[in-house]
């Protein structure tokens, strides 16, 4: 692993310049990027909303979108930190490596996560689901805003966030593409590395990639060090694709992703305070099929079939107790998913309708806590039994075209949904042979149905405007921690989940405009979102706390964006975010509510591959909080980008650098839980990233 010192950037960030400048200079072909710097498609296509291509400003409900291109120029940690360029979308950290996505107020299990349109799921209690994942075999990031689709079923509250990965693609003459990017960051400081290579024909494609990052801890804005922050892992993606003929096309991929000893420096919702909380192991693996059948007939012009199954390995270790009777407890479980889903697209008179079948299954096993005491002794309970919950249900999305100006949608979606667990016991094996084993949570199982429903309308009202409006209702079902964990809190104190759990509810509304020509891209929205039956720990007694459905929430607000090319060449972007959230139980405030943010950028691309950006993200104080809550100063931060594109050696290149938070401004995430402290974000960092394609 390689060390730099935070003070390293001054004079490595001139050599770095001047290595530009002298690579570029003495380069034997400098590649014009005439044919790239053509004002690029504001008005992008999504397949998350609808199950096929649609455009953002014709789909009614908050849409998001984040692509490769971007990746690239901002080379982030996480995904997380990409898709916050989305006005709406926020970061909540556990740690900088697995920063969870908060979406108009709200995060965790009430927004569904997807790869490939494969749903992950796994424990929410520390964040973890979104680090899996390298940002740089991401093609691009879909966000829904909201339960705005009747595809995704349970858990779409807060929206939904689809990552579509990098494949090959089928082309009229074969072709060999390969691309490898090696960086450097001061802080967190460290290495990434990553290589991918692609085949591409008429009838057959394959492509294999790998990437391995390493990077210690991180210093704040105050050039405090973020103790057991650091992160390492390891990727491996392979894909391929056939046409057997001309309507059956098959494609398969297996993705695999291993994180070696990650720091977890912030508290996650079930975490005691003091000790320090690693990942020694945190795995992803899938694997998935899917045949697409494209019939010659304008009727029926595809249908879709993907199967997959997805492991995720949890390996946690919590260490270095400041006191009391515990030495280290290691929590682990293995969460496994399979899935099917088949739509089918039919386009009778005026309409496109998309149907089909989304079955889910996912299990939880090996879900104990080994817990070795400050006294020798060693002892293994769990949280969970070995539990299981099943979703089984049809949807149909309808996008009926009234007039050539004025489009309904229509979505439904019913399910079935089934969980069951084993008998939970409070130890598996006492740390003392005299110590009784007693039934904690007796085994049960559940089955209830659940729906959810949406009508939008698209008006273009005017050439090059088109207005939106959606309402919906949706739910998500409890999730099996919900429904069946075992905590024993200290002092006498238990947590029970619960069976007889309802799910959550939510009634949405959202109201949107755009404006979209050549060179500018405009929208505005406000939406509510009304939510019943939230879960939520509740006290029972003095003994006894349970899981209850016993919360009213109502989150409202509005967001502003924009995107403007000056010149062809110079571009120009902007967004400002609002949210508001109450609990209207208890007439407080919601937690985890972001303040006022926004986002300014501005972008120049010279004719001879030069390119540089410079972008200011900030937001205001927060001080809307609950009782007992932390509020949070307000902060700017500003990064800078400048890059080269060009031929050497027969290759294509790109060498970037970066800096950001450039004034090393002491920044505090409010979405981010602590423990003990307020975990705040990196300070000054530096970079280089240089990419060769072959």
């Amino acid at each position: 692993m390689h060390h730099f010192k935070h003070s390293w950037p001054c004079m490595t960030g001139i050599i770095v310049l001047a290595l530009m400048t002298a690579v570029t200079a003495n380069s034997t072909e400098i590649e014009s990027l005439a044919g790239n710097n053509d004002l690029k498609q504001l008005d992008s296509m999504v397949v998350t909303a609808r199950g096929m291509e649609s455009l953002v400003s014709q789909t009614p409900g908050g849409i998001g979108i984040v692509d490769q291109e971007e990746i690239s120029a901002m080379n982030p940690v996480s995904l997380t930190n990409a898709a916050t360029r989305i006005p709406g979308v926020d970061k909540s950290s556990d740690s900088l490596w697995g920063s969870a996505i908060n979406i108009r107020g709200l995060g965790r299990n009430s927004v569904v996560f997807l790869v490939d349109g494969c749903r992950v799921n796994t424990a929410t209690d520390i964040n973890a689901r979104f680090g899996t994942i390298n940002p740089l075999d991401i093609q691009q990031i879909e966000v829904l805003k909201g339960p705005i689709t009747a595809l995704h079923g349970s858990g779409s509250l807060g929206g939904v966030v689809n990552v579509i990965t990098r494949k090959g693609r089928f082309t009229p003459s074969p072709v060999w593409e390969g691309e490898i990017t090696t960086g450097i960051a001061s802080n967190p400081n460290g290495i990434d590395t990553h290589g991918r290579a692609t085949y591409n024909s008429r009838d057959f494609w394959i492509s294999a990639s790998a990437g391995y990052r390493d990077h210690n801890s991180y210093d704040a804005g105050d050039d405090k060090d973020i103790h057991n922050s650091q992160y390492r892992d390891f990727s491996f993606n392979t894909a391929l694709g056939a046409k057997v003929n001309p309507v059956n096309t098959t494609q398969v991929q297996v993705q695999h992703f291993d994180g070696d000893e990650i720091g977890i420096p912030g508290k996650g919702l079930s975490l005691p305070t003091g000790p320090d909380v690693t990942y020694p192991d945190t795995s992803r693996t899938l694997v998935n099929l899917i045949h697409t059948l494209t019939p010659d007939t304008p009727l029926i012009p595809e249908s879709r079939i993907n199967l997959f199954y997805q492991k995720i390995g949890r390996r946690v270790r919590l260490d270095n107790f400041p006191g009391g009777p515990m030495a280290e407890i290691r929590p682990q479980a293995d969460h496994e998913t399979w899935g099917l889903k088949w739509q089918t697209i039919f386009q009778p008179r005026n309409h496109r309708i998309n149907a089909g079948v989304d079955l889910w299954n996912w299990e939880i096993s090996n879900s104990h806590r080994y817990k070795e005491f400050a006294s020798g002794r060693v002892g293994v309970d769990a949280s969970l039994g070995n539990v299981e919950q099943f979703s089984g249900g049809v949807f149909a999305e309808d996008e009926w075209r009234l007039t050539d100006t004025v489009s309904l949608n229509l979505g439904g979606r019913l399910d079935a949904i089934r969980a069951k667990s084993d008998d939970l016991y409070n130890w598996i094996t006492p740390p003392a042979p005299t110590m009784p084993v007693t039934l904690k949570q007796a085994g049960e199982d559940y089955s209830d149905t659940s729906w959810n429903a949406h009508a939008g309308i698209t008006w273009g009202f005017m050439p090059d405007w088109t207005m939106t409006f959606i309402t919906a209702s949706s739910y998500r079902a409890p999730d099996l921690m919900d429904r069946f964990k075992y905590i024993n809190l200290g002092g006498g104190v238990e947590l029970f989940g619960n069976p007889d759990l309802d799910p959550e509810r939510s009634l949405f509304f959202e109201y949107g405009f755009h404006y979209t020509v050549t060179d500018l891209r405009f929208s505005a929205s406000a939406y509510l979102n009304c939510l019943d039956d939230l879960i939520t720990e509740t006290i029972v007694s003095s003994t006894e706390h349970r899981m209850m459905n016993v919360d009213e929430a109502r989150i409202y607000g509005g967001e502003i964006e924009a995107e403007y090319f000056i010149t062809p060449r110079i571009s120009a972007m902007a967004y400002v975010a609002y949210t508001h959230g109450d609990n209207t139980r208890n007439d407080e405030p919601l937690p985890f509510i972001a303040p006022l943010n926004g986002l300014l950028g501005i972008r120049y691309d010279t004719a001879t591959g030069f390119w540089t950006s410079l972008e200011l993200e900030w937001a205001a104080d927060q001080d809307r909080t609950p009782r007992g809550a932390l509020e949070s100063d307000g902060w700017n931060r500003l990064n800078f980008r400048m890059g080269h594109r060009f031929t050497l050696w027969g290759k294509r290149q790109e060498l970037m650098a970066g800096i950001d938070n450039c004034f090393d401004e002491e920044i505090t995430n409010h979405l981010s839980t602590s423990r003990g402290m307020e975990l705040m974000e990196p300070g000054i960092n530096y970079l280089c990233v240089w990419k060769i394609k072959l």
